[in-house]
């Protein structure tokens, strides 16, 4: 019996370790030394010029520091540029999965030359903002919500405002989707439909058993507060909000289908828009010609004439 017991504690030790190690690796700030989800860039040299091109535009910009606090009591940093062509038009941008503005380097002076002030946002748990868990969009989502509620403070509730979102800042302002007011566009790159989706995805293609990812679910709603199975399409699916849905049919981190079936689910006005040969993130840089004309028929409500 002894040994019995000696044994089962043993194995309920090891699964538990195992388990928080998972758990950090997909939630925590503080990702474990070894391992981390994470997706291969583009090595395409003129792909790397741009992005160093746009990030030393954005470097050189009059940047204001901004500090919110969110609806949980976390500091939340963003960085607010003024556009070079001012008007009466706001973007707030939410950038990926453990990383960081420059996810948006070559969109910078574009959307500055489209009239836009961008509200170039830290993440929960990413940057200067604080937090130590990320919730993949669960709980961001109500950062997206005091975001544009700022902006409606500072400027004023007339002004025109899209939200951003790139891989998990497009499942975030997703998911803000049918809570958030005011806001007159949301433009979604290469999002996922759920925490639960990308990480069984992801953890896939890095052969970990299931046996080791269902747990990490239960852990998430017990230290870290949310649902990992909460969905983009259950919000999308009760929006009113225009959303335009970009992917690249490259992405072999999130599947476009995952854009279709968000596509699919929701209600409001809806446009759609995949790249041939565009992996994650780079659906702007592979056409940028028909990204950019997409964007703008989408911002200014009708197409240029070429």
């Amino acid at each position: 019996m002894i040994i019995g017991i000696s044994i089962a504690t043993a194995v309920i030790l090891i699964a538990v370790v195992i388990y928080t190690y998972y758990f950090r690796l997909a939630f925590s700030r503080n990702k474990p030394k070894f391992g981390s989800f994470s997706f291969a860039g583009s090595n395409d040299p003129e792909h790397k010029r741009r992005i160093s091109e746009g990030l030393e535009w954005f470097d050189g910009q009059i940047k204001e520091d901004i500090f919110i606090q969110s609806y949980d009591g976390l500091k939340l940093h963003a960085r607010y540029i003024k556009s070079s062509t001012p008007s009466e038009r706001y973007i707030i941008m939410f950038h990926g999965y453990r990383s960081s503005y420059k996810d948006f380097a070559c969109a910078f002076e574009y959307y500055s030359s489209l009239g836009f002030d961008m509200i170039v946002v830290d993440q929960r748990s990413h940057g200067q903002s604080e937090g130590k868990i990320i919730s993949y969009g669960v709980k961001e989502r109500y950062d997206v919500v005091s975001w544009v509620e700022y902006i409606q403070k500072r400027f004023g509730e007339d002004k025109d405002i899209f939200i951003d979102g790139i891989s998990m800042g497009a499942s975030t302002v997703m998911m803000a989707s049918d809570i958030v007011k005011g806001v007159k566009g949301i433009i979604a790159d290469c999002g996922y439909t759920s925490p639960k989706e990308i990480i069984i995805q992801v953890a896939k293609s890095m052969h970990v058993p299931k046996l080791f990812v269902y747990p990490v679910g239960l852990m998430a709603k017990i230290f870290g507060g949310f649902d990992y199975s909460y969905s983009t399409t259950q919000s999308l699916s009760k929006t009113d909000i225009p959303v335009i849905f970009i992917h690249g049919l490259a992405d072999d981190f999130v599947p476009s289908y995952m854009t279709e079936e968000n596509y699919e689910a929701c209600s409001s006005d809806k446009t759609m828009v995949l790249v041939e040969n565009a992996t994650h993130g780079y659906s702007f840089l592979v056409d940028e010609k028909r990204v950019k004309k997409s964007l703008e028929c989408f911002v200014f409500e009708s197409c240029n004439k070429e």
